[in-house]
């Protein structure tokens, strides 16, 4: 689920744009056959959460690989719920961890807490 100012941010809710005079038609595709878009409540559950959702950016996670699991906090470095913020903000915010952790297997109703940064944390290979 994503928080009240990340959903507000990323859609438009019901309004209308104004036309453009002398615009072109916008170029309309089609769904990818590859991967087509199958609602949640037609998939199967459980699913396992998806080791993607690591690096990604949250924006970007909250309505791809993440959109059908119950992510109900987004934990930012000062405690926070980055869920809550401004979309201006939360697309600053980079996923570095999952609980339960990436692979575990979830249901719909099951609780997927992220943590999020403004990078990903370096990695030591000594």
């Amino acid at each position: 689920m994503l928080g009240t100012a990340v959903v507000a941010s990323l859609c438009a809710c019901g309004s209308t744009p104004a036309p453009v005079a002398n615009a072109a038609a916008p170029a309309v595709s089609s769904p990818s056959t590859d991967s087509p878009a199958v609602p949640c409540a037609k998939q199967a559950w459980p699913q396992p959460i998806p080791a993607s959702a690591i690096g990604n950016s949250l924006m970007h996670a909250m309505v791809g690989e993440l959109d059908c699991f119950n992510v109900t906090k987004a934990v930012a470095p000062d405690g926070h719920d980055a869920l809550d913020d401004d979309l201006s903000v939360s697309r600053a915010y980079v996923i570095v961890k999952v609980t339960p952790d990436v692979g575990s297997v979830v249901d719909t109703a099951d609780e997927v807490v992220l943590t999020v940064d403004t990078h990903m944390p370096e990695h030591s290979f000594s």
